[in-house]
């Protein structure tokens, strides 16, 4: 990884943990996955096509969730790699 990357990825990482530090945001993350899940326990038996589809947007929620985390994550081994580079250089 070249320094330009690294130096975007970092920045990147650090929007992203903005972003999950973000009290509406994770509200509104809270607030999606609770009515999901209540939709889905009032559901009737019979209504399996409703139960697939909140199914598949609480999967889809936590996939972005994950998403921002792993972002989070690139930015922070960027940052390590980054230093690495610094370091090697001096020697």
């Amino acid at each position: 990884m070249n320094e330009g990357k690294a130096r975007e990825k970092i920045d990147r990482g650090v929007k992203a943990e903005v972003l999950l530090r973000n009290e509406l945001l994770q509200e509104a993350f809270d607030y999606l996955e609770s009515e999901f899940i209540s939709a889905w326990k009032q559901s009737s038996v019979q209504d399996t096509q409703a139960r697939e589809r909140l199914y598949l947007l609480c999967q889809n929620l936590s996939a972005l969730q994950d998403y921002i985390k792993n972002v989070v994550e690139d930015g922070k081994l960027a940052k390590a790699t980054l230093q690495g580079l610094k370091t090697n250089k001096k020697f």
